[in-house]
């Protein structure tokens, strides 16, 4: 009676490896959906990035100018300052 059962054993792990195999299958589809999901989201974070230094630099110009008109001084006054 032993032979009988090392056949179910057999069988038994033929379909885990199966299973097994499908499962590696749909995780590494999974993971290229995970990699441009992460590409996409890095191209946006970098938009973003560039987007808000713009924009701190148009605030900074603001402020500089804000600072130069409560000067005072005209223009060539604080070019030469500035040299």
């Amino acid at each position: 009676m032993p032979r009988g059962r090392k056949k179910a054993i057999i069988e038994n792990v033929d379909e885990k490896i199966e299973q097994v195999s499908a499962e590696i299958e749909e995780l590494k589809e999974q993971l290229k959906e995970k990699k441009a999901e992460l590409k996409s989201l890095a191209k946006a974070k970098i938009a973003a990035d560039r987007i808000a230094a713009e924009k701190k630099a148009e605030e900074d110009k603001a402020a500089i100018l804000a600072a130069v008109a409560a000067s005072g001084k005209s223009v060539e006054e604080i070019l030469d300052l500035l040299k």
